[in-house]
Order: structure tokens, then sequence, then C-alpha cells
């Protein structure tokens, strides 16, 4: 795994289900701490791993979505994302949810790296790729999803971070790895 990232040393001693919904479950769980030979506490959300793309229409041209969150009572600009479904490869919801959202069709998907939004209290993984060769199809909007699509270029991204306008730590970290692995 490597130095730094690597299996706890804690052993679970009991887990409890506090609440269970659409899109996450509530545990109570407690561990044994081997090292300092004592109990830990922890609530952990377990919510499904899901998926981020970063839509590329030509080499100076992406696709990003408006959508509001309400939990922070925003809109804001974003890539599409989404969860993977159960049985479903990560690549295979990637498409999937641009598509869905964008009404885009990637040909080519491309692994950049995969991350734990929120480590602190969930086991959340989030799988983030390019895609490219995209053709228009049409979306498939969820009743409860307010999309609206925009393309922007690679110099009004750079522009948009730079003044600090996205705002997701996903979003930052795609755009964070896409500029550094050029």
């Amino acid at each position: 795994m490597g130095k730094y990232f690597k299996d706890m040393d804690y052993e679970k001693i009991s887990e409890e289900d506090v609440f269970n919904g659409k899109r996450l479950n509530l545990k109570i769980e407690r561990y044994y701490n081997k090292r300092d030979n004592k109990e830990v506490y922890r609530e952990h959300i377990k919510a499904g791993n899901g998926v981020l793309i970063m839509p590329f229409l030509d080499d100076n041209t992406l696709i990003m979505i408006e959508e509001v969150r309400t939990p922070i009572g925003k809109s804001i600009l974003a890539f599409p994302a989404g969860l993977i479904e159960k049985d479903e490869k990560p690549e295979e919801a990637a498409i999937r949810e641009l598509e869905e959202e964008t009404g885009f069709r990637a040909a080519e998907v491309e692994p950049m790296l995969y991350e734990y939004p929120v480590v602190g209290y969930s086991d959340e993984i989030l799988y983030l790729f390019k895609a490219k060769k995209l053709t228009k199809t049409h979306r498939h909007l969820d009743p409860t999803e307010d999309i609206k699509v925009h393309k922007i270029s690679i110099d009004e991204l750079k522009q948009l971070y730079k003044n600090g306008e996205i705002h997701s730590s996903a979003e930052l970290i795609a755009i964070l790895s896409y500029f550094t692995k050029l």
C-alpha cells in the first residue's frame, strides 16, 4: 500500500445502524485501538462510491454543469458526477452519468485518480475520469435534478480557479490533477 497509506491497527468491536436512507447510511462503530489499549467511538456515513467526469469536447473546451446544492444553499459550477450503481464498474458509471446529466456520450474515458472526499466520517471513494470523443445524444435527468450545461474553455476554467469560483473539493482535485499532469 505505502508508507503512510496502510491498514489500521484498530479492531472493530461493534457496529450499530442509526439511519438507513436512499443516499446514505449512518452507523455508530466502536473500535479497539491495539496501540493505546483503548476503545474508540466513531460515527460513519456509508454513502456508496461515485464518479466525477472531466468531459472534453476538444483540446480547449470542457463541459461543466451548474447545479443547485441544497446543503449549502447555492448553485455551483461543477463537473458531471454521480453514484456508481450496484454491479457497475466506475468507467461504466462515468459514461452513464455524463450522458444522463449533459446529453453527451463518451467513446473514451481515462482514469485520473481516486480520492476519499471525507475520510473523517465516510468510506466513500470518488473516481475521477477524463472523457473524450464525445457524441451529442440527449439527457436523462433524474426527477430531482436541476442542471444547466455549460461549455467552458480551458482558459476560462483557469480563471475561475484563480478567482476562487470553484468551491467543491472534487472539482479542485480534478483541476489540479489535470493541470499538474499535462
